[in-house]
């Protein structure tokens, strides 16, 4: 029993996702935009390849996560959201998008653990996985 409150109470400590839904789908909106964006502008075949594939990948989980996330809140739409500038073209903003990929999904996996959508951190997961295999892609150019 001991052993289990000890358990509880470091949960305690974990700090709570800063995300909500309107910033989840906004931040889904701007990768893809940004990974779209960079694929077009690149001028090496081997990024053009890596940055479709991550675009055409975010594509879907924007669509999977957000409708994912409306069904775990009965139906509820999500509100407006924004989409910030995309980035120029370079060889670091490349990497640094897919970094960013792989790390929102790893932040939109605790959020989702946090309210228990089960399949939307499942999916998140998926999603981390897709730009940790774009990194090491962008790593052969």
């Amino acid at each position: 029993m001991a052993a289990l409150l000890k358990v509880r109470k470091e949960d305690e400590g974990k700090g709570k996702s800063k995300l909500n839904p309107e910033e989840i789908q906004s931040k889904l909106f701007y990768l893809s935009d940004a990974a779209h964006k960079l694929h077009l502008d690149t001028k090496s075949y081997a990024q053009h390849k890596a940055l479709g594939k991550l675009y055409e990948g975010l594509i879907g989980f924007r669509d999977e996560i957000s409708e994912k996330m409306m069904g775990y809140m009965d139906g509820k739409r999500i509100g407006s959201i924004k989409v910030g500038a995309l980035p120029e073209f370079s060889e670091k903003a490349a990497m640094d998008l897919a970094k960013e990929v792989r790390d929102f999904g790893m932040e939109l996996k605790e959020y989702a653990e946090e309210k228990d959508f089960c399949d939307v951190e499942n999916v998140a997961q998926s999603l981390s996985g897709l730009g940790a295999s774009t990194v090491y892609l962008l790593t052969l150019t």
